[in-house]
């Protein structure tokens, strides 16, 4: 049986960006699902993986898969990592991809450390001094899950010193042109194969 992919989107991006990306990994032979967002994901990043979490024991009761792989789109990466180390989904998962996810926060958001808007609590908690950060860095990192992180030296929104995280395994596509790189690691098809080459690598 060909293991389930649960796609978690990236903030601001409507969910049909979710959707032209799962056609991307199916045309390469996967079987993909989306996980559903609240406020295009500004909300809280662990309301987002509670949704994940849902989105998750569906599919595995849909396919009767025991495990799914998870590709997490820019902030996407950061909720997955985030339910994997934090919220118990090790234990369904068997591989999880980030690309381009501030995994170690990202610098752009310490201008957002004291807005008390709702609107952008999940821009504020990717700064590195927030609380959920905190927690992100100090959980264990989980067993059984192998982890990917993609990043391009493109990317002027995630640069490396954001996606590249411990605990995953650091890739870096030499596609992504400046400014651009940050959205050609989502429509680029050598980054579409790079992610596929994640999930079935021995």
């Amino acid at each position: 049986m060909v293991t389930p992919v649960v796609v978690i989107n990236g903030l601001g991006a409507p969910r049909v960006a979710a959707l032209a990306y799962g056609l991307a990994l199916r045309s390469r032979g996967f079987r993909v699902f989306t996980a559903p967002q609240r406020l295009l994901g500004y909300g809280d990043i662990r309301l987002a993986s509670e949704l994940v979490a849902g989105e998750v024991e569906r599919v595995r009761r849909h396919t009767g898969s025991d495990k799914v792989h998870l590709v997490g789109m820019s902030l996407g990466g950061l909720i997955g990592l985030y339910y994997l180390k934090c919220a118990g989904g090790a234990s369904s998962v068997e591989r999880f991809v980030s690309v381009g996810g501030p995994l170690n926060g990202s610098a752009l958001a310490r201008v957002l450390d004291l807005v008390p808007s709702r609107v952008a609590h999940a821009m504020a908690q990717t700064s590195p001094a927030h609380a959920l950060m905190r927690e992100v860095r100090d959980a264990a990192t989980p067993e059984g899950v192998r982890m990917f992180s993609v990043g391009t030296r493109g990317d002027f929104i995630t640069p490396r010193a954001s996606w590249d995280a411990a605990g995953c395994e650091p890739i870096e596509t030499p596609h992504g042109v400046f400014p651009l790189g940050h959205w050609m690691l989502f429509t680029h098809p050598g980054n579409h194969d790079m992610v596929a080459r994640c999930l079935t690598v021995v």
